[in-house]
């Protein structure tokens, strides 16, 4: 309430004058106001003091705090700059002169494995000026010649700028290397990272290079084709995303299978003359002629070889390709074979000639019951496999990462099954075990069930949201999606295409006549009717964390950071999840006098519904170092787990475990990559004994096979060929597996020593990640072994006439 003000003037009394009674109330009146007006005065001082005082106490505790948390950890770390001065790819073999060679101002910004991977592109996919010159049609004067690359840099090695440095050195010198258009295709919401990239690298340089960027936001559908024709026509680079790719320069002549017109809504019909003609336009500026060189960033994106994109992709003129990827191998070798058939088409023969010699004999190699033939058998065609891809994968791995970095320590916390979550689960699972289905209803209908029990394992009051998300879908629609299992998240809108919605799916099974009425009114009682409402209840539930273990981990851990001053990142497969994240974090807001969560300024959110220039301008904010008040981040995994910097968190929590650990490994390197300076923490969450704990077994296998084939380690196998089938067995009871110890060695985080301790009731186990990936020497192929690998697989290639396949 704003004090009345008097003029101190009007009421000054004569001294030979007494004043009358209305003057004395006035002054009375004036004195009082005056001394509540310097009182309240004072009391805003002492406010504001107070809380700069708290305020500067909280920054020097956190100072502390970060020495004691992460001080030894970043003194050990000592970076070693090796600088190098010059970068020249060819050279005049008689005069010894330099023909091509980086700018020094790209080169000084490098590390080694970076210079490394721009010679090995030079040389795989140009080789030198004179075999590019002799590759031109004298007619028609386009190349004809080259080939394609892999660079399978780890996440956060710097692919980006390796990339970069390539582009400019080729248009730098165009008239030797006749690269004048460069085609860039990534995720859309990776698109306006790569133009910054551009404008940071290059932005000093005398040589400049035009950099065009095309997403729907910025060019109108009526002037995509002057826009394309300018870039066409002038050179520079073209950044797109791949589904605008898809669009552009796909037409029904391209014939993908059935499978893949379902998915992508394809209109079996033929275009309209006009509609011909645009996508003629259009394809000679993309497609033929199209670009000089193509590059795929995310490449494990193009992982279906009978996909429209992989389709599109495989008609591009220019045989100059370079994919780049973090994780070569993602689901399975048939998709890594298709990154490899891009680049060098039918170099490893045709699908079925290599599932045949190489991913049926690696697969059946993987597991703890493998025969020891099989086993053998696995050593040698890994072996083969990679002789035969050194000159097309250049790799460098975590080692490389680590070399750069602070360390990383990965944790896998098991946390106990509260009392309600095994009641609603194991009831769930005796209900609803699978049946006799037939193959691809049982699939459907696994990863339903796996949807359903994931509320239960994060928190029982997810089911009221889950149920009336899929209540309201389904009273609009009725239709049936199916993809791979192990491709899909369900509640992440950006994977849209992949969604399943099967009439099959075990949440109609109690709805039967109640989920295709129109009426909300009627939500209630079909809520009801669910199995699990009459074992819980999930009135006034909604912030009883005591009710799941995950969410009071995931409090203590955040409430940690905050006091350290450490950043956060929370990545969940599920909308639902992450929407009610945010709820918790209002009604922890509304319980705390000091800790406050405001969204776009104390945290931010990124899924697929959120606007490219949105989480540009977020992210910006958020790695700022002087903003202390950003400090969260929740992130949908597969629609911010992709070509995003989040390097100012040195702390991630993956909150569900995904089928697919390629979209797990996104998430952490977010944070783990160059440019960061902390140590950094992540944390696995996972729910001992129920379905999630068999998945993250199963992406161990995943991610052991993954390098067995690209990094030639040798890896324990770990799990059994039969596990699948197991996925619905559960065991609540703690000490029964053998994993269930804390791992032997010193826990080097704090915050998870702290979380131990004070929730010895909570935390079933911990280990490092990391331990299940070590490297066994025993699995090393011998000499006498690697002799025998060529012709145990030439044996074979009188199965295979008349393919043309490369061999050793």
């Amino acid at each position: 309430m704003e004090t009345q003000r008097f003029d101190r003037t009007i009421y000054k009394t004569n001294r030979f004058t007494h004043p009358t009674l209305e003057e004395k109330f006035l002054n009375e009146l004036w004195n009082k106001n005056s001394k509540q007006v310097i009182k309240e005065q004072i009391q805003r001082d002492q406010r504001i003091k107070l809380q700069q005082d708290r305020e500067e106490a909280a920054r020097i505790e956190r100072i502390l705090k970060q020495q004691l948390y992460n001080g030894d950890l970043i003194d050990a770390y000592q970076q070693e700059q090796n600088i190098e001065f010059e970068l020249v790819l060819e050279t005049n073999p008689e005069t010894n002169d330099v023909v091509i060679e980086v700018a020094l101002l790209l080169v000084i910004h490098m590390k080694p494995h970076q210079i490394d991977g721009v010679k090995f592109l030079w040389n795989q996919i140009f080789e030198s000026t004179s075999q590019i010159a002799s590759s031109i049609d004298n007619y028609t004067k386009i190349d004809q010649g080259g080939s394609g690359a892999i660079l399978a840099h780890c996440m956060g090695l710097g692919k980006t700028l390796t990339t970069i440095v390539l582009v400019h050195t080729l248009l730098r010198y165009s008239n030797l290397t006749h690269v004048r258009r460069v085609l860039i295709l990534c995720p859309i919401n990776t698109t306006i990272n790569w133009r910054n990239e551009f404008d940071d690298w290059l932005k000093d340089l005398e040589a400049t290079i035009n950099v065009y960027l095309f997403t729907n936001d910025d060019i109108r559908t009526e002037n995509r084709e002057d826009f394309l024709r300018t870039w066409y026509e002038n050179g520079g680079v073209l950044l797109m995303g791949y589904e605008m790719y898809r669009q552009l320069t796909f037409t029904i002549d391209d014939k993908p299978d059935d499978q893949v017109r379902n998915i992508f809504k394809i209109d079996k019909k033929p275009p309209s003359l006009i509609e011909q003609i645009n996508i003629d336009t259009y394809r000679k500026y993309l497609r033929n002629p199209g670009p000089d060189l193509i590059i795929c960033d995310e490449g494990h994106i193009i992982k279906n070889p009978r996909s429209a994109i992989a389709s599109t992709l495989s008609k591009v003129r220019t045989r100059r390709r370079i994919v780049l990827t973090g994780t070569p191998m993602q689901n399975n070798l048939k998709e890594y074979f298709s990154m490899v058939n891009f680049c060098k088409p039918n170099f490893l023969g045709t699908e079925r000639e290599f599932s045949h010699l190489f991913r049926k004999p690696i697969e059946a190699g993987q597991h703890r019951d493998s025969s020891p033939y099989q086993v053998k058998t696995m050593r040698n065609r890994i072996s083969d496999l990679n002789k035969l891809l050194k000159n097309i994968i250049h790799r460098r791995g975590f080692d490389v990462l680590r070399s750069y970095l602070p360390p990383k320590f990965e944790y896998a916390v098991k946390i106990k099954c509260r009392p309600m979550q095994r009641t609603l689960y194991e009831t769930y699972i005796n209900y609803h075990r699978m049946n006799s289905f037939n193959d691809n209803l049982k699939l459907a209908k696994l990863f339903s069930d796996y949807q359903y029990l994931m509320k239960i394992w994060t928190h029982p009051w997810l089911l009221q949201p889950y149920f009336t998300e899929y209540y309201n879908k389904n009273s609009k629609e009725n239709q049936t999606q199916f993809e791979n299992i192990f491709q899909d998240d369900f509640d992440d809108e950006y994977n849209k295409i992949n969604e399943i919605s099967s009439t099959q799916n075990i949440l109609s099974l109690p709805l039967t006549n109640i989920v295709n009425q129109d009426s909300q009114e009627n939500l209630s009682n079909a809520m009801k009717q669910q199995w699990w409402f009459n074992i819980f209840d999930p009135t006034n539930t909604k912030f009883d964390f005591e009710l799941s273990g995950k969410i009071v981990i995931l409090k203590g851990i955040l409430d940690e950071c905050e006091s350290i001053g450490d950043k956060l990142l929370v990545f969940s497969r599920s909308l639902i999840v992450l929407d009610y994240l945010e709820q918790c974090l209002d009604y922890w807001s509304e319980q705390s006098l000091s800790s406050k969560w405001e969204k776009d300024i104390d945290y931010f959110r990124i899924d697929g519904q959120v606007s490219i220039k949105h989480r540009a301008a977020n992210i910006k904010l958020f790695n700022d170092t002087n903003n202390t008040r950003s400090r969260l981040f929740l992130i949908s995994t597969t629609a911010g787990g992709l070509g995003i910097n989040l390097f100012s968190a040195n702390r991630v929590i993956i909150l569900d475990t995904s089928w697919n650990p390629a979209h797990d490994l996104q998430a952490m390197f977010r944070s783990y990559r160059l440019g960061q300076t902390k140590p950094v923490y992540i944390y696995r969450l996972m729910v001992k004994g129920t379905m999630e704990e068999k998945i993250y077994k199963r992406q161990i296998t995943k991610q052991a096979m993954f390098h067995r084939v690209i990094d030639a380690e040798q890896l324990a196998r770990h799990f059994t060929y039969d596990e699948l089938a197991q996925l619905y067995e559960y065991d609540f009871d703690i000490g029964n597996d053998p994993m269930d110890k804390h791992d032997a060695n010193p826990i080097q985080d704090k915050v998870l020593q702290y979380l131990i301790n004070k929730h010895s009731d909570t935390i079933v186990s911990y280990c490092e990640h990391d331990s299940f990936l070590t490297h066994h020497d025993e699995e090393i192929l011998t000499a006498e072994e690697q002799n025998q690998t060529n012709d145990q697989i030439k044996t074979h290639q009188h199965e295979f006439e008349g393919d043309d396949i490369i061999w050793i």
